[in-house]
């Protein structure tokens, strides 16, 4: 997990990239799988920080001191998207202790590339 936005970069550069490599054609919008950590008094703050900014909030799963909460969106998977969606969710994280843990995804094929029917 990190707390840091330019590891974070880093990380979804790399990401992208062997995405890219698997057949994802990242400017496609489909759900996007995120995990965060955070003190327990602060998961309904977090929650609602979370929905507020256009994610659904997948599960939660409480701990004795830390809340793990997994929360997605649709969004593409290019490095600007995830870049700026990292922010986001590091600006909520940040006020209130936590830690982004990254996103996931499945693989997205370009419409642009399927067969005419």
């Amino acid at each position: 997990m990190t707390s840091d936005m330019a590891a974070q970069h880093e990380a979804n550069v790399a990401l992208v990239a062997q995405r890219v490599e698997l057949g994802d054609a990242p400017h496609v919008p489909r759900p996007l799988d995120h995990l965060v950590v955070v003190p327990r008094r602060h998961a309904a703050a977090v929650q609602t920080d979370l929905v507020a900014l256009g994610f659904r909030v997948d599960g939660v799963g409480r701990g004795l001191r830390r809340v793990r909460i997994e929360f997605s969106r649709i969004d593409a998977a290019d490095v600007d998207t995830a870049d700026a969606s990292s922010q986001q969710i590091f600006d909520v994280v940040d006020r209130h202790g936590g830690e982004y843990d990254g996103w996931s995804g499945y693989l997205a094929a370009d419409p642009a590339d399927a067969p005419e029917a």
